[in-house]
C-alpha cells in the first residue's frame, strides 16, 4: 500500500518528532493515567444511560427506586473528577521531564487549579419540607472534562514556575540529617506560597471582570463563535472540524462546542417535530440527533470503523486488546476508552484521520439528507446511547434507508482509518519486539 508507505517513511517521523515534545508527551502520559477512571466509569454510564424502552420502569420495580441513582454513584468519581486528575498527572509528567520532585509538583497543580474554581452554596430540601444548608462546595461541572484545558494549562504554569523557583534554589534549607519526607515538605513552602499567591491574583483578576472566572472566559471565548454558526453545511463542517480538534487536546469537545450550540439545535428539533407532526416537510437537516446518531456512530472519530480495523487488520497485542476493552462502550457511543486509551490525544498520526473520519461522515450524512436520499431528523430525541442502526431508524421516524447511511458511514470511517492504523500497528509491533528482546536479555 503506496499510502501506507508514505505514512511509514515520511510522516510517522514528523509526527514523532512532535509527539516527543516535552509538552506534548506528558500531556498524553498524564490522560492516560486517567484511563482506568474513564474505562469504569463507561461501563457504569451504560448501566445507567441503557437505550431500552421501559429499562429505567424495570431496574425500578425489581431493584427500587434508588438503585439508577447508585449506580451513578461511579459516575460521579470518575467522569467527574477527570480534570482534577489530570491537574495532578501532567504535573507530574511534566515535573518529571524537568527531573524535580514530581509529587510535590502534581500536589501543587491540584492546589492552584482548586483555587480557579468558585464555589457555590448549595441547599437541599428535606421530606419536611425543610432546608439543609449544606455548606459551600466545588461544583463538579468544573472538575470533569469540560476543565480539562484549565486543568492542562495550570499544571503546565505550576511546574514551570516551580521548576524555575527549585533551580533558583529558592527553598528553605535544612540539614542532611533531615528525613526526606521531612526536607521535601520544607523545600515545598515557598514554592507553594508562590504558586498559591499567583493563582490567587489569576482568580481575582476574572473575578474583576464580567467573565467572574477563568472557565467562563474559556467557555465563552471557545463556545460563543459556534452560537453563530448556525445550521448550514458550512456551519456544520466547522462544528465537527472544531470539537474533533478539541477532544485531540484531551478537551471534551462536544460538551464544549455541542452544548453552546444546543440553543440552535434543540429549537431546530422541536421545528422539526412539529412539522412531522403535522405532516409538512421536515425543515432542518442539522439538529443534535444529526450528530449524536449520524456522525459519532460509536462515539467521537466515528470509531466503530476504527475498531473494525483493529479487529481484522493490525496484530499488535496492545491495539488488540485495546480494541476488545473499548468495544462494548463503543456500541455504545462512548468512545473515550479508545480516544484516551490509542491514545488519540496529541498522538499526531491518530489525530489526522480522528479529524478526517466525522468530517467525512458528516458531510456524506448532510449531502443525502439535502438530496433527498434519506430522511431528515423528525425531531425525536434519541438518546446518544442508543446503538447504531436503531438509533437512525428510530431518529428518521422509521426510515429504512437511514441504517443503509449508518453502513455507508462505517465503511467510509473505516477506509479512512485503515492505512493510519496499519502503519501505526507497525510501529506497535517493533516497539513491542523491541521490549521482548529486552526483558529477555
Amino acid at each position: 500500500m503506496g499510502f501506507v508507505n508514505f505514512l511509514e517513511e515520511k510522516l510517522m517521523p514528523i509526527m514523532g518528532k512532535i509527539a516527543a515534545n516535552k509538552y506534548i508527551k506528558s500531556i498524553r502520559d498524564g490522560l492516560a493515567i486517567v484511563m482506568p477512571l474513564i474505562m469504569v466509569g463507561s461501563l457504569f454510564m451504560i448501566l445507567v444511560n441503557m437505550p431500552i424502552s421501559g429499562w429505567n420502569d424495570f431496574i425500578n420495580r425489581v431493584f427500587g427506586s434508588n438503585f439508577l441513582n447508585w449506580l451513578s454513584y461511579p459516575i460521579r468519581v470518575s467522569f467527574d473528577i477527570v480534570a482534577l486528575v489530570a491537574a495532578f498527572a501532567i504535573a507530574s509528567q511534566i515535573a518529571k521531564e524537568n527531573r524535580v520532585d514530581a509529587l510535590t509538583a502534581g500536589v501543587l497543580s491540584v492546589v492552584a487549579y482548586l483555587l480557579l474554581i468558585p464555589v457555590v452554596t448549595v441547599n437541599e430540601t428535606l421530606k419536611d419540607g425543610s432546608t439543609l444548608n449544606l455548606g459551600r462546595v466545588l461544583p463538579t461541572i468544573n472538575l470533569s472534562a469540560s476543565g480539562l484545558i484549565v486543568a492542562i494549562l495550570t499544571s503546565i504554569i505550576v511546574t514551570e514556575v516551580f521548576t524555575y523557583i527549585y533551580r533558583k534554589n529558592w527553598t528553605i534549607k535544612m540539614p542532611d540529617s533531615v528525613p526526606p519526607g521531612i526536607l521535601r515538605s520544607f523545600e515545598a513552602i515557598i514554592p507553594a506560597f508562590i504558586i498559591i499567591t499567583l493563582f490567587l491574583i489569576i482568580r481575582v483578576i476574572f473575578e474583576l471582570t464580567s467573565y467572574g472566572t477563568v472557565f467562563a472566559f474559556i467557555s465563552k471565548f471557545v463556545g460563543q463563535p459556534f452560537s453563530k454558526i448556525g445550521l448550514s453545511f458550512g456551519g456544520m463542517v466547522v462544528t465537527i472540524l472544531s470539537y474533533q480538534l478539541f477532544w485531540t487536546l484531551g478537551i471534551h469537545g462536544t460538551r464544549v462546542v455541542l452544548n453552546v450550540l444546543d440553543t440552535i439545535l434543540l429549537p431546530a428539533m422541536q421545528e422539526n417535530a412539529a412539522a412531522f407532526m403535522a405532516h409538512q416537510p421536515i425543515p432542518h437537516i442539522i439538529t443534535r440527533q444529526f450528530y449524536d446518531n449520524f456522525v459519532n456512530i460509536g462515539g467521537c472519530g466515528s470509531t466503530i470503523g476504527l475498531l473494525i480495523a483493529i479487529f481484522f487488520f493490525t496484530k499488535s497485542k496492545q491495539l488488540r486488546s485495546l480494541g476488545k476493552i473499548a468495544f462494548v462502550p463503543s456500541i455504545f457511543n462512548i468512545s473515550e476508552p479508545i480516544i484516551f486509551g490509542l491514545p488519540v490525544v496529541l498522538n499526531p498520526i491518530m489525530m489526522i484521520p480522528f479529524i478526517l473520519s466525522n468530517t467525512a461522515v458528516g458531510i456524506v450524512t448532510y449531502i443525502s439528507m439535502a438530496l433527498g436520499l434519506v430522511s431528515k431528523p423528525v425531531g425525536i430525541a434519541v438518546p446518544w446511547t442508543v446503538p447504531v442502526f436503531a438509533s437512525g431508524f428510530l431518529a428518521t421516524g422509521g426510515d429504512w434507508r437511514a441504517i443503509v447511511l449508518q453502513v455507508i458511514n462505517i465503511l467510509a470511517s473505516f477506509l479512512i482509518w485503515l492505512p493510519f492504523i496499519v502503519a501505526y500497528d507497525k510501529e506497535k509491533i517493533k516497539e513491542e519486539e523491541k521490549k521482548e528482546v529486552v526483558e529477555t536479555v
